[in-house]
């Protein structure tokens, strides 16, 4: 609401449109737009210690806007959303206004593309993994994925709003023959489905105007807890069997009386011939999964360059960052992981190195 000049030179209050939200109720602001389920900003907590009425609440919603460390430790413990936001304080009562403004937007969820449209013209599949998880070390309320646990709600035939975004910087090869290395556990085998589904396409001389053949080797690392949850297994197992996949190099973590296996660990089995493939046949590295794969793929990259090569860990480090320039290591990292409880502490060990650094 703003204060508006009119014609005669007075001033009066008016409703002025922002841009931030279109014309609609609050109820469909908070169901549609609004992020009611990321835990409050230290700014919003300010605000919000204001508006309490208990004097005790008020110093406790003050102490959490003012001190990083307190903050970062009750929202990686609690990762409160609104609603449980407004249970611990009670007699907090924020006015419509405040949430309009103070709420952030609901950012949109990106998911890789997991199937070609030379195998489904005119459909876009995804894989998905539906996120819960348990606050509080694992005693707190159950928390569910916003778009996952959407997208798992919906029926079929109903519509959804959606856009395509082109990821400029993983896709196959332009090269029609260099070998690839597809590194993904859960739900990063997304994108390489449609890899493996473009090559079999193109063996089949099945293929879009403008999409070359590609014929170069593909190599898939791919891990999950058990041989049972394993992803399009039989899928897997068909475009091995029709040589789309060269070879398929699976890790278990939760085998019963198996020692523990990732992804990172057949990318040291197999050091020789990635190596090969990187530094002798122009190969190109695919890395897909959340933030914390990622790390232990990278210094595992990282490891067999340097012993491989018999180089310095800087040396294997500006090979990696050359290969990066070269854009042959490609990376679809997710913000989100489900290893919710590995993550938070992470979050507040980095929130009190900042903290200290102040």
């Amino acid at each position: 609401r703003d204060l508006c000049s009119c014609p005669a030179g007075e001033q009066k209050e008016t409703w002025q449109d922002n841009g931030r939200l279109p014309p609609c109720s609050l109820r469909v602001a908070l169901s549609r737009y609004l992020d009611i389920t990321t835990p409050a900003s230290q700014e919003l907590l300010k605000y919000l210690a204001a508006m309490a009425s208990d004097e005790r609440q008020q110093e406790q919603l003050q102490t959490l806007a003012t001190n990083l460390e307190k903050y970062e430790d009750w929202k990686a413990h609690k990762f409160p959303h609104l609603l449980d936001l407004l249970e611990e304080f009670p007699s907090v009562q924020p006015t419509p206004e405040l949430l309009l403004c103070m709420l952030p937007l609901i950012q949109p969820r990106f998911y890789s593309i997991s199937s070609a449209p030379e195998a489904y013209p005119g459909q876009i599949h995804l894989t998905v993994a539906v996120v819960t998880y348990r606050t509080e070390n694992g005693t707190g309320k159950k928390h569910y994925g916003v778009c996952s646990s959407f997208l798992d709600s919906i029926e079929p035939g109903e519509e959804i709003a959606c856009f395509v975004r082109i990821a400029p910087n993983f896709h196959l090869p332009e090269q029609k023959n260099v070998p690839v290395v597809l590194v993904g556990p859960g739900t990063g085998i997304a994108p390489y489905r449609s890899f493996w589904q473009r090559r079999y396409c193109s063996m089949q001389g099945v293929y879009q105007e403008g999409q070359p053949f590609y014929e170069g080797q593909m190599d898939l690392y791919f891990g999950c807890r058990t041989k049972e949850s394993q992803l399009y297994a039989e899928e897997v197992q068909t475009m091995k069997d029709a040589g789309a996949l060269r070879n398929v190099f699976l890790a278990f973590s939760r085998v019963s009386g198996q020692k523990k296996c990732y992804v990172q660990d057949r990318l040291h089995e197999k050091a020789e011939e990635l190596y090969k493939l990187l530094m002798k046949e122009n190969g190109h590295l695919y890395v897909c999964g959340d933030v914390i794969m990622a790390d232990g793929v990278n210094k595992a990259v990282r490891a067999i360059l340097r012993d491989q090569g018999n180089v310095s860990e800087e040396k294997a480090e500006a090979i990696m960052d050359k290969l990066r320039e070269e854009n042959r290591i490609h990376e679809d990292i997710f913000g989100v992981t489900l290893r919710t409880e590995e993550a938070t502490r992470k979050s507040r060990e980095d929130a009190k190195r900042r903290s200290t650094h102040k």
